[in-house]
């Protein structure tokens, strides 16, 4: 209660008055000298001063230099303050007050301090081994909170995933969603200590990871009660460095599934492949030997023909599919075997591309910078079936009769082949996806049928040389696909 603080203090007035009456009787009774007298006054001041503090040591001392003056200086009975010696005791006594006054503060200060730390030591230590049974079948963010909120026992606690854009948040006062939004952003705590309130950033080393929010206490709670929360900015540090760790440990576990799941199916999926690629050879191989005959035999008029070369146009070209196919499966199994040869790269870029990539006959097809002279080591039959998917892609997705340029450029580390289109865009968020197996855009889908397998095996064939492919597209300018080989002796395998 707010009133028990003034009573108790005039309760202990009260007492120290008494403990000085009574020292002041027994003195007097025994006829002790004035010098025992102010030691026994001494002796008794200095336990008030440590223990109830200045205010109460103030009132028995100046207590007792009363009764030493009046009871054992003579004249007897007598106030006579006049005496220098009687001021030096007071100021003596005064002195020693305030000394053993503000030790025995400072004193409790440090032992309230030690108490408070080693409580919130406890609730830590007792945080991170709950955070090791937490459960991965539920979100991370809202047993975060939960557990946070339960061992500090505090009555706001957010916890905001910067990843998922998830606000997660436990205990019964409202939470400030704008303030803990930016916090995310900004590196520097917001604490306010007056609410006993803290906000702190998570990241783990330079990469954000969302915002901390926590309360122990509000506007109208006591001091006290902020206090036994045993929370300062030093556990509030502590406190967001497990929930940033929890949370990375969160996103690895989430990624190791992803790419345990993701292992599988690429397995499932290149043994399907490989069974139909395989099952189709037959077939395909009857259609074309079938097609040919009929063409051979010049029984046919001129729109019988017509329509066996479609047949045959058309077998041969779910042949290189097929093809593709087992390549994408080979690939995935790791069986690619990368024969390299010293490679020019003006000779290379001179093949007839329009026999491997379909619907390039229908675009002008410009080679740049065919004036550099330039080879690369690469298996020549894998650089082309990679580019030829390049060429394949542009001519898709370009506007009709638009012209598509091949440039090859030579850096300090790699030599760089690149496909540009006009008339396509692919945005940010897709231009990773696009050369993972299977996957088309949601434009692609209703501009130009396809498997989504060609991009794949390009940068398949790019890893097996070590290289890497990547896409560049602005709306006005176009696409530009690029595979980059680096630069190696031909020793290397």
């Amino acid at each position: 209660m707010a009133t028990s603080s003034p009573i108790l203090r005039s309760m202990r007035i009260l007492a120290s008055a008494m403990m000085v009456a009574a020292i002041t009787l027994i003195s007097y009774s025994l006829h002790a000298q004035a010098f025992v007298a102010g030691l026994l006054f001494l002796l008794l001041i200095l336990p008030i001063a440590f223990q109830w503090g200045f205010l109460e040591a103030t009132v028995a001392s100046v207590m007792a230099i009363a009764c030493l003056d009046y009871f054992f200086t003579k004249p007897a009975l007598n106030f006579n303050m006049s005496d220098p010696q009687d001021w030096v005791a007071l100021s003596a006594f005064e002195i020693v007050v305030l000394v053993v006054s503000r030790l025995a503060k400072r004193l409790r200060h440090h032992a309230d301090q030690a108490v408070s730390h080693r409580a919130s030591v406890d609730r830590l230590y007792t945080m991170s081994r709950e955070l090791l049974l937490i459960d991965r079948g539920e979100p991370v963010g809202a047993q975060l909170a939960r557990l946070i909120a339960e061992v500090f026992e505090l009555p706001a606690v957010a916890v905001w995933n910067a990843h998922t854009a998830k606000l997660d948040v436990a205990g019964t006062q409202p939470v400030p969603e704008a303030e803990l939004f930016t916090a995310g952003q900004d590196e520097n705590p917001k604490d306010d200590p007056a609410r006993g309130k803290f906000v702190r950033a998570l990241a783990l080393g330079s990469r954000p990871l969302g915002a901390l929010y926590l309360v122990c206490g509000d506007a109208k709670g006591s001091a006290k009660a902020r206090i036994d929360a045993r929370i300062d900015a030093r556990t509030a540090d502590a406190i967001a460095s497990l929930v940033a760790i929890a949370m990375e440990r969160e996103r690895a576990f989430l990624a190791e599934s992803s790419a345990t799941a993701s292992r599988q199916t690429e397995r499932l999926r290149s043994a399907v492949l490989d069974g139909l690629a395989h099952t189709l050879k037959t077939p395909l191989a009857t259609i074309q030997t079938a097609s040919s005959g009929l063409l051979e035999m010049h029984r046919l008029d001129a729109i019988e023909e017509e329509l066996v070369a479609t047949i045959q146009r058309e077998a041969e070209h779910l042949a290189d599919l097929t093809t593709q196919a087992l390549q994408t499966a080979k690939s995935d199994a790791a069986q690619v075997r990368v024969q390299r040869q010293r490679i020019l790269v003006q000779p290379f870029l001179q093949t007839d591309w329009s026999r491997l990539a379909q619907g390039l006959e229908s675009h002008s097809l410009e080679i740049c910078n065919l004036d550099q002279v330039c080879f690369v080591w690469a298996d020549p039959r894998l650089l082309q079936m990679a580019l030829a998917q390049f060429l394949d892609n542009a001519a898709k997705y370009a506007e009709p009769a638009s012209p598509i340029s091949m440039r090859v450029t030579v850096t300090d580390s790699e030599t760089i082949f690149s496909v540009h289109n006009d008339g396509s865009y692919i945005a940010p968020e897709e231009r990773e996806n696009i050369f993972q197996r299977f996957y088309r855009t949601r434009e692609s889908r209703y501009r130009a049928p396809g498997t989504g397998i060609g991009l794949a095996v390009a940068k398949q064939i790019a890893e097996a040389h070590r290289g890497r492919v990547w896409t560049e597209s602005e709306p006005e300018l176009g696409t530009t696909f690029f595979l980059g080989l680096p630069h190696i002796v031909r020793e290397a395998r």
